[in-house]
């Protein structure tokens, strides 16, 4: 799965040209700052059952350290219920160093704290996450990117997301896509707990020297 998913965002590095700023950055300028606020419907896959979908809310922001590299802090909920009853009541927080290539493939690299909060657990799983990535885009109209990210991780964590992100102005964009995030479980009951589902945002840039 994971050799198939960098094939894919590799296969789509090498068709991408001529985008830039578009939601999310693959290139950056020093002292920018873009701000993500947006929402996910997460729906969780712990041990045989799925829960119900859940909105939950999902933001972060990136600061250009100079015109190559930013760093950038992500949040999302990862709420979700079965029958209006809570099943995992956590949350996803990552800190980044995100180095630009050109003008549509950049690098990730950084920490992910995903906790779990089973509400049928007496205590919750919080799993410390090293890991690494790539994001890439092409454009396929004006102010249009397509957009796929894919990150790999210590605790069997695998993470990607693809979607749409339209520029309504040079700083200021909509978008919209799909999110998964695969992370290690507790015991052999639950050896994995895996997070997906629809998200949407918007995002606005400002700043810069």
């Amino acid at each position: 799965m994971k050799q198939k998913i960098l094939a894919i965002m590799a296969a789509m590095t090498v068709c991408a040209s001529g985008a830039a700023f578009a939601a999310p950055q693959t290139t950056f300028q020093e002292g920018q700052a873009q701000v993500d606020l947006g929402a996910w419907n997460t729906k969780a896959e712990v041990g045989h059952g799925d829960t119900d979908s859940s909105w939950n809310f999902q933001g972060g922001i990136t600061y250009g350290l100079t015109d190559k590299t930013a760093i950038q802090y992500q949040y999302s909920g990862l709420s979700t219920d079965v029958n209006g009853h809570d099943v995992t009541d956590g949350n996803q927080q990552e800190v980044n160093l995100v180095h630009s290539l050109n003008d549509n493939v950049a690098v990730y690299a950084g920490y992910n704290r995903i906790n779990n909060s089973l509400e049928r657990s007496s205590d919750d799983l919080t799993n410390n996450v090293a890991q690494i990535g790539l994001i890439g885009k092409a454009p396929l109209a004006d102010n249009l990117d397509v957009y796929g990210k894919v990150g790999v991780g210590t605790k069997s964590t695998t993470t990607w997301e693809a979607g749409l992100s339209y520029g309504v102005t040079p700083d200021f964009d909509i978008n919209a896509g799909y999110r998964y995030v695969d992370t290690e479980g507790r015991h052999d009951n639950d050896p994995s707990i895996t997070y997906k589902g629809f998200v949407t945002g918007v995002s606005y840039r400002f700043g810069g020297f």
